[in-house]
Parts: structure tokens; sequence; C-alpha cells
């Protein structure tokens, strides 16, 4: 679907220019003064701006370094403007507040990262300034552009100087000035445009990071990019010449030295959605986004918010941004992928770990150890998620217990693993990639399929034969392996291994969320709910989920999957423990308990939050013991 929008989108901007070269045969002449804006300028002259960004996107993406170095300002750029000009391009309305007011919205609605946002909310109080308007004097063309330069450092919660905002700041306050001396558009815009130039070539002086760079900030370059399209326009009366105007002219010469940058990302996730509502309070928005990362900004009107932010937890975000208002998209990108993937020139290691987010692992373990995860879907009824990325495992299980929908699960988008693998690949010779059983979901055939996609002949894709943090053991082992120094082949007789040694004991509350799963007949369910029935459950030798025992309250059912745990151990000389629970953590910590105290363990074990694609089925308060093994 996105991919279809982007193609409309590109079809409409070639159109522009068979447009262009028609309404240019009537005009043979340079206009000489305009003394009015109106909607057809307006529209001609962003269409011009549009241009001339996605001419210079790669230079704008090459000197992006601030706020964080990942190479995407000029394509964040370019696809804000490419979606403003799609809905432009048939509109005919001549009057200034229609056109402005059908900018705002496209922008808002097409706005991508920190830049997209700036503009989408720039475009936004220009439209309230030039609201009910049908021309613009210079006047009020400067009032309209005070109004845009307002909104746009209200949607920053903390405004940097040497950005783009200086750069509007700057020019717009010129403009306010040379307003009250001439009403001429062509005069009062060229003579902007130069002060803008003026402010974007100070940028290094007021950023370090930019300085160290050698380059302008790529934000505020972009910004004179669009004003060098509205004057070229203004001025000449015509688009069509906009793509013999010379590169060296229009960005500035820099000493580029991007790759000395300090990549240390503190915040590693851009991320984005729309929030729409009858009433949206940005303040308070705002505010409770505050403390989750930064970059914030929060754009758009009443009814209609794009908010962006760098952080940590994208799941948090969404959550949070949910109670003001429905949630119509999301975008997550992550920044330390998109920074090695541009910049990075050297493997990280020979061989890299690749599993998907049913394997349960301590955070710090996934993070120092570089496992890269591929997100399992999950579904709520038309809302979809890309698990521990948009939405946390202790969101989902709240979530599990609201919603009027019932999740199921699906297996990743290919696009999601192509573009782990196509990451990964770059900086490791091999991949050792463990996923879901083959038995229980299409999961390992989506990521075998992205496999052959990427060409790549060095990833091997493993049956893991369990979930969660029977998974995680068996990812743990490769782990191992590797840091052992073993080559492919040892690493993956290791995990084979591995799989027929690990084991989980899963204790289910209820048979409640197994009914509405299909897993279990209603009358079967309601039999066992009378009963009080707790099932106990693990995985067979091929990863199937089978029936192990049943208990008939939940104490007993708790002592049984310890007692099978230490069972399992009597078969090896030692063992290993990962315990996983579904927002039942006291109940956890009470395996954990028992498992040092029956079997004498000194070693940490583990706590983790389950798998949400365990918890579809298995609901809110289960718990599970996963066990692997050793002979030695």
């Amino acid at each position: 679907m996105i991919h279809a929008v982007d193609n409309r989108i590109n079809i409409v901007i070639n159109q522009i220019g068979l447009h262009i070269r028609h309404m240019n045969k009537f005009k043979n002449m340079k206009m000489k003064k305009i003394r009015y804006l109106d909607g057809k300028r307006l529209r001609n002259a962003i269409l011009a701006s549009t241009t001339l960004i996605s001419r210079m996107q790669n230079h704008l993406n090459k000197i992006n370094v601030f706020p964080v170095a990942d190479g995407d300002t000029g394509t964040n750029m370019a696809h804000t403007m490419k979606h403003i000009a799609s809905r432009l391009f048939k509109l005919r309305d001549r009057s200034i507040s229609e056109v402005s007011n059908e900018l705002a919205k496209s922008a808002l609605m097409g706005a991508q990262g920190n830049s997209g946002a700036i503009l989408a909310q720039f475009f936004h109080g220009f439209a309230e300034g030039a609201k009910g308007k049908w021309r613009l004097t210079t006047s009020a063309f400067a009032s309209a552009v005070q109004r845009a330069k307002q909104t746009s450092f209200e949607a920053l919660s903390e405004p940097r100087d040497g950005t783009i905002l200086t750069v509007i700041d700057d020019w717009a306050n010129y403009i306010e000035d040379a307003a009250t001396k001439t009403e001429d558009f062509v005069e009062l815009l060229k003579k902007g445009l130069k002060r803008a130039k003026q402010s974007l070539a100070d940028t290094p002086k007021k950023l370090e990071v930019l300085k160290k760079a050698g380059v302008v900030d790529a934000g505020a370059q972009g910004f004179v990019h669009i004003l060098e399209g509205i004057v070229h326009f203004i001025e000449q009366g015509k688009l069509e010449k906009i793509s013999a105007l010379d590169e060296d002219k229009l960005s500035p010469e820099s000493n580029v030295n991007v790759r000395e940058i300090d990549s240390d990302i503190k915040f590693r996730f851009c991320t984005e959605c729309m929030i729409t509502a009858q009433e949206i309070d940005r303040s308070k928005l705002r505010e409770a986004l505050r403390t989750m990362g930064d970059s914030l900004i929060v754009a758009g009107g009443s009814e209609r918010v794009r908010i962006h932010i760098h952080t940590n937890t994208p799941d948090t975000v969404f959550a949070t941004s949910s109670a003001f208002g429905d949630i119509l998209e999301r975008k997550v990108d992550d920044m330390v992928i998109q920074h090695q993937s541009i910049y990075s020139e050297h493997k990280i290691g020979k061989i890299g770990i690749v599993t998907d987010s049913s394997c349960d692992l301590p955070d710090h373990f996934i993070e120092d150890n570089d496992i890269h995860i591929i997100p399992v879907k999950l579904i709520f009824g038309d809302e979809v998620y890309r698990d521990k990325v948009e939405i946390s495992p202790v969101e989902f299980y709240e979530k599990l217990l609201t919603s009027p929908f019932h999740p199921t699960t699906s297996q990743p988008a290919v696009a999601d693993a192509l573009s782990i693998y196509e990451h990964a690949i770059q900086h490791y010779d091999e991949i050792i990639s463990i996923h879901l059983p083959r038995a229980s979901s299409g999961t390992l055939q989506t990521i075998e399929k992205a496999v052959q996609m990427s060409g790549s002949k060095n990833i091997h894709c493993i049956d893991g034969k369990g979930i969660s943090a029977a998974l995680g053991l068996v990812v743990m082992e490769a782990v191992q392996a590797v840091k052992d120094g073993l080559n492919v082949d040892q690493i993956k007789e290791k995990v084979l291994k591995a799989t027929e040694n690990v084991k989980i004991f899963i204790m289910l509350p209820t048979l409640k969320y197994l009914v509405k799963g299909g897993r279990v007949s209603k009358p079967k369910g309601l039999i066992g709910k009378i009963l009080n029935l707790k099932p106990l459950v693990s995985f067979d030798s091929d990863g199937r989920v089978a029936l192990i025992s049943k208990a008939f309250n939940e104490k007993a059912a708790l002592n049984k999957i310890v007692a099978m745990t230490k069972a399992h151990c009597r078969s090896y000389g030692r063992a290993k423990f990962i315990v996983a629970h579904a927002n039942a953590y006291e109940k956890a910590q009470w395996c954990v308990e028992q498992l040092r105290s029956i079997l004498n363990i000194s070693d940490d074990i583990p706590i983790v939050e389950a798998a949400p694609v365990l918890g579809v089925h298995a609901g809110p308060g289960t718990v599970g013991i996963a066990v692997i093994g050793y002979d030695d």
C-alpha cells in the first residue's frame, strides 16, 4: 500500500513537468513586479520548491549531522514536499486561504522526520495567517510568515539555535521589516532569500557539531532550497528552468567531514505517529511525552496532530499518545542502524545473531551482544503493531484485557526482515538466524523468503523449536558459541543440540484465551472454568504446543512446573534457566526462589516479560520456566 502511494506521488511529480511546459507556452515575458500573492501563485511556487528539493535530497542527506547523523534529512524533506505537491497539483482554487489550507493539511499528512514535521507546522501557521483571505499583499504576507514562525517554535519542546528554526526566524524577521518598505514580492522575496542564505552560512558558528563536520544544518539548507524554488518562480513566472539551475550555486561548498562525528546515539528510535480527535490539547500531549526522549515535535492543530520524537521506548510513546486520540499511523526508524549503514566501513565481527520478537531475553543481553530482532506482527482488529517496537509486552497485556478485539499474530513483514538482514550482513561475515518453530508459525517461512530476496548465501536460518524464554536460551547458546570462536558449522551444530536439550514448562491461569483464539472449544472452556482448571503446556520435539499436565488451583500448578523443571535437570550435570511471565512478576519471583532453594542455585536467574506471541493464547498471569541442560 505504501509503495503504491509513493508511486502515485512520483507519477504526479512527473506530470508537473508536463503541466509546466504547457503553461509556459503562454508566458513569454518575465514578470516585472508582483503586488499580490494568490492561491495560484502560491501553488506554483510550492511546485517549484518540490522539484528543487527532490533534486537536492542526496546532498541534504550527505550533510545531515544534527540532531542525529542518520543521513535522511533530504529524503524526509523530499517525501514531505512530494506529498504536498501531489495534493496541490490538481487544486485549481485561486484563493490563498484555500490553497494554504490544503498546503497545511497535506504537509501534516505527508510529514516525515524532524525536518518534515517542522515544515508541516510552518505551513500550518502560514495557513492560520492567511485564513479567510483571497490574496496577500506584502504586509499581509509578512504577518502570515510571522504566524508560521511562531507556530514552528511552539511545535518543538527544546528549540536549538543554528538549525532550520534559526533560518526561519531570521528570514521571517527580515520579511516583516522589508514588507513595510516595498509592495513588490519579487524584491521582497529575493532580498529575503539573501538574508536566509546569510543565516544558513552562520549555522556552523552556532552548533559545534556542524562546525566539526564542516557543514551547514541540513534542515536549514532544505528550507533555503524551498525559498530558492519560490523565488525562482516569483521572479521568472516559470517553473521549467528549475532543472537548469546550477547546484554549485544552490549549495554552499563544504569540507564535509561527517564520518568524524561522534555516533553515540542517546535515543535510538526516530518515532512518529498521527493522532486525530475532536479536541487535542497539544500542550498536555507535549508535556506527557517530554521525558521520553529528545527532538520532540508536536505539530498540527486541535483535531489532527503529528508527533515526532527520538526515544528508546517507541511503544510507550504510542501508548501515551493514544490517550489523546486515535492513532492513524506509526513509524519507527532505528537511527543506530541508519548511521552504521551509511558511515560504518568496518565489520563488527565475523558472525552475527538474528532472532524474532517471540524470543525473550533480558534487554541488556540483547544490546550487549548486538542481537538483531525481527518483529512479529500483532493485530487488534484493524490495528497492526510490530511486536516490541510499536507495542511493549506490558502494554500488550493491558490492551489484551481492555480491547474489544482478541488479538492475532502474523509473521513478520518481509520488508522488516530484509531490512534487518541488509544491515546485519554489512557488519558480519555470516549470520545465524534462529526463530519460532516452523510447526507452530509461518514466521520461519517468511524469514527464509527474506533471506532469498537478500541474495546472501551467508545467512543461516535455524528452527528454534520453541518460543519465549526457551528460544532465548537457544539464542544464548549461539551467542556463547560465537564468543568461543567457533565457526558457522560448529555454531549451527551447537544450536541444534541446544534445541534438543531445552524445555519450557508453562502454567496457564485460565482456558479463556485459548477459547478466544479458537484453540479450545467453548464447551471445554466452560468445563475448565467450572473446574478452575490450570493447563500446563510445553513444546514437543518438532516445536508443537503440547498439553503435559493440569492442576485445579494455581498454587498446585506452579508447584508442578517447578517439579517438572527439577526432573528435567536430573538428566544433566548442570543447567541454566530463564523465567518468563505475563504481567505476573510476583509469581515469576516465587518460581525463581523455589528453583534456588530446591536446586541449590547461586547463579542469577533472569526474569523476563513473556512474548505477546505466547500471551495471545496464554493470557495475563501466565508463567513459564525455561531450562537448558548440559552434560558436563
